[in-house]
């Protein structure tokens, strides 16, 4: 087909190697509170990937460390958080294929970044990593996924079908189902998918181009 889509990708674990660097930064700043809290911050965190960062530290700090959770507190957790992380994710490995499927789809489609990471510091990494000139657009939090991908829709005036996000987490699916738009999982060899069955799956983005020219049938 020669009309182009509007292909929206989320960042960590769809581009970027970076969800255990999440991860471990998150743990890190509940160490103090022992193993237990610690390990159940991992696991919330692994359950609840798209989430932002600042509704998972509302939720940690009201729920397993009965802490403060003013908007001080939580820019202060979040700042820490994000230095670190914008630090490791520069760094990480690419998801095996992004940059080439990135370079095959730019110019025949319309590519965006959809993430819950902060915007400025999403475009921080964007920028660093040398992936800014193939995108539309670089989109983070405040802002949630829903309403990002509506926003594009609406101003490119593409077709529902023509759309498609491209998503490790849950929070991605539902973002697709709630603007009516196709979806691809990511989904690594040997890990459990968080959405439905039928929902078509890859473990990486090699073969990713193949597959949006074969209209998601191969």
């Amino acid at each position: 087909m020669n009309a182009k889509r509007l292909i929206f990708f989320d960042f960590d674990g769809v581009i970027v190697d970076s969800v255990d660097v999440k991860s471990k930064a998150f743990v890190q700043l509940y160490a103090p509170y022992g193993e237990a809290v610690m390990n159940a911050v991992r696991d919330y965190h692994l359950a609840n990937a798209g989430v932002s960062r600042f509704d998972k530290f509302r939720h940690w700090q009201t729920t397993l460390v009965n802490g403060p959770a003013d908007e001080n507190t939580i820019a202060d957790l979040s700042q820490r958080f994000g230095e670190e992380v914008k630090r490791q994710v520069i760094a990480a490995a690419e998801i095996p294929g992004a940059e080439t499927a990135l370079k095959t789809l730019y110019g025949r489609h319309s590519l965006f970044v959809v993430s819950a990471t902060p915007q400025d510091e999403l475009r921080d990494i964007a920028d660093a990593r040398g992936l800014t000139p193939y995108f539309a657009g670089v989109y983070g939090s405040p802002d949630k996924k829903t309403d990002i991908i509506a926003r594009q829709i609406q101003a490119s005036g593409a077709a529902r079908d023509r759309c498609v996000m491209i998503g490790d987490a849950r929070a991605d699916h539902e973002a697709a189902i709630a603007n009516a738009i196709r979806f691809i999982g990511v989904v690594p060899a040997g890990a459990t998918a968080p959405f439905p069955a039928d929902i078509p799956q890859i473990p990486d983005l090699r073969n990713l181009p193949a597959m949006i020219d074969g209209d998601f049938h191969s």
